[in-house]
């Protein structure tokens, strides 16, 4: 049984020279695309918690509104209930 041909990876095969510059960009975009993954990632979806300070703050904002608005409020109810 013969042995088989390896390959000889210690030589490096070279590109044309039209190509070469490449090279340069190729590293750059894929270091700055490795550093940079932590940094642009996107979490999907949004937690329990999240969805739990939003609505304390809607629900803030309402009962401020309303204690702010509270004697208009009142006024137009008289108004309306004086209509009917």
């Amino acid at each position: 049984m013969e042995p088989r041909h390896r390959p000889n990876f210690t030589t490096r095969a070279t590109l044309p020279d039209d190509v070469k510059g490449g090279e340069l960009v190729l590293k750059l975009f894929t270091s700055t695309q490795a550093s940079g993954a932590n940094v642009f990632r996107r979490d999907e979806g949004q937690t329990m918690a999240e969805y739990g300070v939003v609505l304390a703050v809607i629900t803030l904002a309402i009962i401020t509104s309303i204690a702010f608005l509270s004697d208009q409020i009142q006024s137009a109810y008289e108004s309306v209930a004086a209509i009917f």
